[in-house]
This record gives C-alpha cells, sequence and structure tokens, in this order.
C-alpha cells in the first residue's frame, strides 16, 4: 500500500515537473518571438495549452518566470556546448574539416536558432541574477574554441579563444541578413579563423613588420 502511495506522488510531481518545463518552453519561445513584452501569464498558458491560472500556480511573477525561462536555457545550451566539445573522433583535423565541422553545426543550427541565441545571451548578460550562468556558457564556448585549435596543431590557443568567439559572435548576426548563403558563410568563417591561427603561429613581431610593408 505504501509502495503505490509513493507511486502516485512520484506520477504527480512529474506531471507537476512536465507542466513546469512547459510553461518554461513556451516563455522561451514568446520572449524570441516578441521579447519581454510578449512574455504573460495569459500568453505563456496559451502557447502552453494549459488553463490560464497555471503560471502564477508556479512562478510568482512574471519576473520570476522569464528569469527562470533564460537560466534554464542558458544552463542547456551550456550542457550542450559541453557535449559538442566531448565529441573528439580523433586527436588532429585539418582545415578542411574545420569547414566541415562549421558547416555541420550551421546545419544543425540554422540563423533562427542563432538569433535565439543571441537574444537570450544579452538578456542574461543584462540580469545580474544571470550574469554567472552567461559568463560559464562563455566560458564552455571558449573552451570549445581551444579544443578545436588543439587538435589543428596549434599550440596555447587560450589567446586566440576570445577572438574566435567574437567572431562567431558576428557571423550569428550577419547570418540573420540572408547575405550570404550557409556554405559561404562557413566557408568565410573558416578563412577568418585561418587568418587569426597565422597571425598567432607568426607573432606579434613578425604581424607589425608585415603590416609596416603594406
Amino acid at each position: 500500500m505504501e509502495s503505490h502511495v509513493v507511486t502516485r506522488a512520484q506520477l504527480a510531481q512529474g506531471r507537476s515537473r512536465q507542466r513546469r518545463d512547459e510553461l518554461l518552453t513556451a516563455t522561451i519561445e514568446l520572449f524570441a518571438e516578441g521579447g519581454s513584452r510578449a512574455v504573460t501569464h495569459r500568453a505563456v498558458a496559451r502557447r502552453a495549452g494549459l488553463p490560464p491560472a497555471t503560471t502564477t500556480y508556479y512562478f510568482a511573477s512574471i519576473q520570476e518566470l522569464l528569469h527562470e525561462a533564460l537560466a534554464d536555457h542558458i544552463k542547456q545550451w551550456t550542457s550542450d556546448l559541453a557535449d559538442l566539445t566531448a565529441l573528439d573522433p580523433g586527436p588532429t583535423m585539418s582545415l578542411d574539416d574545420a569547414t566541415d565541422l562549421v558547416s555541420r553545426v550551421f546545419k544543425q543550427r540554422g540563423p533562427e536558432v542563432a538569433a535565439l541565441e543571441l537574444s537570450i545571451y544579452l538578456a542574461a548578460t543584462r540580469d545580474p541574477a544571470l550574469r554567472d550562468a552567461a559568463t560559464e556558457a562563455l566560458e564552455t564556448f571558449e573552451a570549445l574554441a581551444v579544443r578545436i585549435l588543439s587538435r589543428l596543431g596549434v599550440p596555447d590557443g587560450e589567446p586566440l579563444a576570445a577572438s574566435i568567439i567574437a567572431l562567431v559572435a558576428g557571423t550569428a548576426l550577419r547570418r540573420q541578413s540572408g547575405q550570404y548563403t550557409e556554405a559561404q558563410e562557413a566557408r568565410q568563417m573558416t578563412t577568418a579563423i585561418r587568418n587569426l591561427i597565422a597571425a598567432h603561429v607568426l607573432g606579434e613581431k613578425k604581424v607589425t613588420e608585415a603590416l609596416k610593408g603594406t
């Protein structure tokens, strides 16, 4: 009898968690479509397919709901980046391999996904309570860049990580315009990364001398 009661409690807890997750997902979708103004109790409940009062049952305010939705999304984004970092099929790779990798990532994460992540990340950086989570996501992203640089045979890639992340963010922004095809964007990003690597390998002195000769 006791086991049956525990099972029912677990089922109720599972349903409650599912409803809460549905509300968080609906909040992120609405935020991506119309910003924080689009996130209301009624709109979130409608998007989640739940009764209007459901949001106030789980969250005391819209601010709390939006905060938790952003934090949850950034946590998942960080986890996805960590998983990508762990996918290491071999000890080394070429720049051609890097182009293929960028192309695959672009296919899996289209311009609309890039736009969503940019919006959410910017919103997180403006919220003091979310800045630590945003920083953690950025650090994971930089670790991925360093890992790929290591597989390319680039020593001490840490100084390059910030520049590569800035390049990725800029590319994500430009992808929204459709100015270039996704294949072109992948090639251009790889070329830009190659140029950064070349400058890193040559060293500041040689780069400065080369620029003086232009």
